[in-house]
């Protein structure tokens, strides 16, 4: 494949000025982290306590975390495809942390706390889904905010990421036509909502309304840069 073809699947011709602002929205996405990560204390980060529960949580919250810095590296790099896919994956792994503190039975983290061999994969694999974790915590009082968010972005996402994933029209037409600029930073502003929720998600865990305070903070402070639809707090 030449380089003029592989230049397709990013983002479609554009002036200076759209490059600029993606550029901005990329450097403002970093400045989200960097805050998000100060606000909960990263650096000296502890959760309530060592339950298998919490822990479970902890692990899924930093799994989305690294997708949500996945996706600005592969946007950075001109790869939208790749970077839009793994907005639901990011999606659907903080939706598990929320489930694992919220909703799941004692069993089913189990499950996800025991050592990996093939028996404990087979175990997991019978894991609740999307779906079903979503329902789970619909009846959990607790998780009102979470789940509001969660529904949100699936609402207005799921039909196109799932596409993305498994190579369906969206993948096919944006790699032959190009991204809009607007279009990739709206993707961003989705990934940077979920990068929000997952620092809220670390400051409920630890217990500590202060970290609480300080991650919703910064919801106001990076509007600009989130979603119109995310409200956490």
């Amino acid at each position: 494949m030449t380089r003029a073809s592989q230049a397709k699947a990013g983002p479609a011709p554009v002036g200076d000025s759209d490059a600029l602002s993606l550029v901005q929205a990329l450097d403002r996405a970093n400045a989200l982290d960097v805050a998000l990560m100060a606000a909960v204390g990263a650096d000296r980060y502890r959760p309530f306590d060592d339950s298998d529960r919490i822990s479970a949580s902890v692990s899924a919250v930093l799994v989305a975390l690294e997708h949500g810095r996945a996706t600005r590296v592969l946007l950075a790099d001109g790869l939208p495809t790749a970077a839009f896919s793994l907005l639901r994956l990011q999606h659907e792994v903080l939706a598990r942390s929320v489930w694992l503190l919220y909703a799941a039975s004692d069993g089913a983290v189990a499950k996800l706390a025991a050592p990996l061999n093939a028996e404990s994969e087979a175990a997991a694999g019978k894991l609740p889904m999307l779906a079903d974790m979503l329902k789970q915590l619909a009846d959990k009082p607790g998780a009102v905010q979470p789940l509001a968010a969660l529904l949100a972005f699936k609402t207005h996402n799921a039909k196109a990421l799932n596409s993305f994933v498994h190579g369906g029209i969206h993948a096919l037409q944006r790699q032959a036509q190009g991204y809009p600029v607007p279009l990739v930073i709206g993707a961003l502003r989705n990934s940077n909502g979920l990068m929000l929720m997952a620092a809220m998600m670390l400051a409920v865990l630890t217990g500590s309304q202060s970290l609480v305070h300080r991650v919703s903070l910064l919801q106001t402070e990076f509007a600009d840069d989130l979603p119109p639809t995310l409200q956490l707090a």
